[in-house]
Order: structure tokens, then C-alpha cells, then sequence
């Protein structure tokens, strides 16, 4: 797609953008049953603070300054999480990160005031954030990972 100054995008709607979020945990889960729990589970702590970077991203490309602000508050404090999840030994602790990523994504829908981000990135990040929450209550034993 052409936007009005000639250049081009990536557009998605809505529900294609939720069909490639869930694709892409797939994928991004797909060498699980290959790797130990713990290599899982510390992969996935460091992938929540990676994903909340993102809209850090964005405010950055936004140019303004108090969405910039907020994203990398919000940005640290998913970082801080997985830590913390890591330090805790807690599977269902990242869990319920990435169910708050998923939150965090319904935020940034179009009319809310926040960063801009592209219309399908939300519905893409939620599915992914949800999918993974999902994975790691069914996957990972909630009592500890430690070896």
C-alpha cells in the first residue's frame, strides 16, 4: 500500500493481524520440545522485556515526548518482571506478564492516547502475548523450573 506522500506500508487487518501474531508464537515456541524447560522459560523472560521494547520503539519514531516517557517506563517495568520471574523461579509470575503485555497492547488501540502505533500491530501483539501466556501455564510446571 501507497501512503499519500508516496512511500510504502505494511498493512494488516485486524483479524490477518491476529491470525500472524498467533502464527509467529507458534514458530517462536516451536523448538520447545527440543530445549530444557529452564532454557525455555529464560528464553521467554528475556523475550517479555524484548516485546515491551517494542513500543518503546514506536514512541521513538512518535517523536513526542511524554509517550516516549511512558513506553520506556512501561518498557522497564516488563523487563523488571521477567527478572523477577527468573530471580522467583516463577513460570505462572511470566505468565501473567505476558497476560499483562496483552493489556498493555488493548492500550495502544488507535483511539487511545498513547504512542502511535499501525492499526494491526495491537490485535498481531495481543494473540502473540496471550498465545505465549497459554504456552508457558500448559508447558512449563508451575512450581519452579530450577534445575
Amino acid at each position: 500500500m501507497l501512503t499519500t506522500d508516496g512511500r510504502r506500508s505494511f498493512e494488516l487487518s485486524g483479524p490477518v493481524a491476529a491470525a500472524v501474531g498467533l502464527g509467529l508464537a507458534v514458530v517462536l515456541l516451536a523448538p520447545a520440545p527440543f530445549l530444557s524447560d529452564l532454557a525455555v522459560f529464560q528464553f521467554l523472560a528475556v523475550q517479555l522485556g524484548f516485546i515491551a521494547a517494542v513500543y518503546f520503539g514506536f514512541a521513538v519514531a512518535d517523536g513526542r515526548i511524554g509517550p516516549l516517557a511512558l513506553e520506556f517506563l512501561v518498557a522497564g517495568s516488563f523487563m523488571f518482571l521477567g527478572t523477577t520471574a527468573l530471580w522467583a523461579d516463577s513460570p505462572a509470575l511470566l505468565a501473567s506478564g505476558y497476560a499483562a503485555h496483552a493489556v498493555w497492547d488493548l492500550v495502544h488501540h488507535p483511539r487511545a492516547v498513547t504512542s502511535r502505533v499501525a492499526s494491526w500491530y495491537p490485535p498481531f501483539c495481543v494473540v502473540f502475548d496471550l498465545a505465549v501466556a497459554a504456552f508457558i501455564l500448559l508447558w512449563l510446571p508451575l512450581g519452579g523450573v530450577a534445575a
